[in-house]
């Protein structure tokens, strides 16, 4: 690496440092308890007492260890929770017996070295695979540009396994950039990476086609036979599959590999119908990108100018060439299988969108030293009139996530539950306060009192079996599941007819046996009638 090269990989590490820095103060809030992670990031709260189960001690050596390998949430890979967990170990060190407790650091600390870090490195890979790190500007626009994107931000704000994904998926492009048709060790370990990706979360898939085109541009290249193409094609399988068992080692347990299995059966039902009701949509919208994406990634215009980039490259260099086609390839597999789910949140589209927009500097690069000039204001141009909306709203939303608690409807109603209900309610001395709540209402645990929550949502058989003495409902959830069209929509009728039969009796104030006590926009209040 040059001494310019070098001076421009420094610049970029100290950005990528205050950068980390700077979002610690966004990642210290909604945490101060363990409930209050379901508020804000319903994921994280079922995601959290799986880590800290395994750093439990168990009552002997092997209980201990069996904490730390079955972890039992596996709606992820086994990679997410092992370097959260390995993450997590020094600040179980440093905090002593009573670590758990102190949620809002722990919270913090994956949010930044799991979604954060991981993030920051990620683009610093895709940079260099661009640029080189030769030309200054271009190199810390563009890592600037792409870490600003208000959906890196929001990613940046949870604990969660895109970053992860995101990350080794960039491995596999970086190792392909390393090999430039050698297939040699950065072409295994490109596979390597792969099969981790695979084993997060099944993102390491979308290259599918892409590998085939390498090889394929290797044999028509001349540099390996067709022979070869078909050795080095099961290579790079045989190698993906044993990383996938690897990073996923509870595969080679059949009571483990079964319960993965189902697991992720559900979740694939789950993401290509839906959890509760299909929702199957168009993708573009009069002839733009959905909204969302729009607002949180870049306009239409943009993405038609990274199309234009990636095409640019199939008339540049070898270099260049394949990793357009590479690139191509992946892109068509990852979009076909996310256009054809029904749920697609803004956190899916983080795989596609960074490496297309990594590769946009390539459509203004010219050797033309007179054509220099314009090329470089013309990338400014273009960066600056989709960076500085994206700066703002990032800007916006970390503003936002700073004021979460001070302005959360859940906290709030918390607050008006315990002022105004909690004190009119007289049990018998040996019984315990029983509250039932939806997802995203806020009622932490707490000495005398049990609190429940359901993941399939309630139903008046539910509440007759658990018989809460006051019932918290999200408005949205009644809105949503007291319509009867919404058992015409359901993935699964006979239970939606429960949901639903309990939701319209909430809606119109006659749960049997309870009243209302308490309602505003954001939930309501039932409490049990003696």
């Amino acid at each position: 690496m040059e001494k310019d090269q070098k001076k421009t990989g420094i610049a970029l590490l100290i950005i990528g440092l205050l950068y980390f820095c700077l979002m610690i103060p966004a990642n210290q809030t909604g945490a101060k308890t363990l409930q209050m992670l379901s508020i804000f990031e319903v994921d994280e709260y079922a995601q959290y007492e799986h880590v800290l189960r395994m750093l439990a001690p168990g009552e002997t050596p092997y209980q201990s260890i069996r904490n730390f390998f079955v972890y039992l949430h596996y709606f992820y890979g086994y990679p997410f929770y092992f370097f959260s967990a390995i993450l997590l170990f020094p600040l179980k060190l440093l905090s002593g017996s009573n670590w758990p407790a102190d949620t809002q650091t722990i919270v913090c600390w994956l949010r930044q070295t799991v979604s954060v870090l991981p993030m920051i490195a990620a683009a610093g890979m895709l940079v260099w695979m661009t640029t080189r790190f030769k030309r200054r500007y271009f190199s810390i626009g563009l890592f600037v540009f792409l870490l600003t994107l208000p959906g890196v931000i929001l990613n940046n704000f949870w604990w969660h396994p895109d970053s992860l994904s995101v990350f080794f998926i960039t491995l596999v492009f970086f190792f392909l950039d390393r090999d430039q048709l050698r297939f040699g060790r950065n072409f295994r370990a490109a596979a390597a990476a792969c099969g981790v990706a695979v084993g997060i979360k099944y993102a390491g898939l979308y290259f599918a086609a892409a590998i085939p085109v390498y090889l394929v541009i290797g044999s028509v290249a001349r540099k390996i036979t067709l022979k070869q193409m078909i050795l080095h094609g099961l290579v790079f399988v045989m190698i993906l599959m044993a990383f996938v068992v690897i990073s996923n080692p509870l595969l080679l347990l059949p009571q483990e590999r079964a319960e993965i299995i189902r697991t992720q059966q559900l979740q694939f039902e789950q993401t290509g119908t839906g959890i509760f009701v299909n929702r199957h949509s168009a993708f573009f919208e009069n002839g733009n990108l959905p909204a969302d994406i729009r607002r949180y990634y870049a306009e239409t215009w943009y993405f038609v100018f990274a199309l234009g980039s990636l095409i640019a490259g199939f008339f540049r260099s070898r270099t260049e060439k394949i990793r357009s086609a590479v690139l191509l390839a992946y892109l068509i597999t990852a979009l076909t299988v996310i256009l054809l789910a029904a749920s697609r949140r803004l956190h899916y589209y983080l795989p596609v969108v960074l490496p297309l927009f990594a590769i946009l500097p390539t459509l203004f690069q010219t050797s033309s030293q007179k054509n220099k000039k314009l090329f470089d204001t013309l990338w400014c141009v273009i960066l600056l009139l989709q960076g500085i909306p994206n700066l703002l709203l990032s800007v916006s939303l970390f503003r936002t996530q700073l004021a979460r608690e001070a302005v959360s409807p859940a906290i709030q109603l918390y607050d008006q539950v315990q002022r105004e209900i909690l004190p009119q309610i007289t049990l018998p001395e040996d019984r315990m306060l029983r509250v039932f709540r939806d997802w995203k209402i806020y009622f932490p645990e707490q000495a005398g009192m049990a609190v429940q929550m359901n993941w399939e949502m309630a139903s008046l058989e539910l509440i007759q079996e658990w018989d809460p003495d006051l019932i918290l409902l999200e408005q949205e959830n009644i809105r949503m599941f007291a319509d009867v069209d919404v058992v015409k929509q359901a993935v699964d009728p006979e239970a939606m007819q429960k949901m639903h039969a309990f939701y319209a009796d909430a809606s119109q104030d006659s749960l049997p046996g309870y009243r209302r006590v308490l309602e505003n926009h954001f939930a309501v209040v039932f409490e049990k009638i003696e």
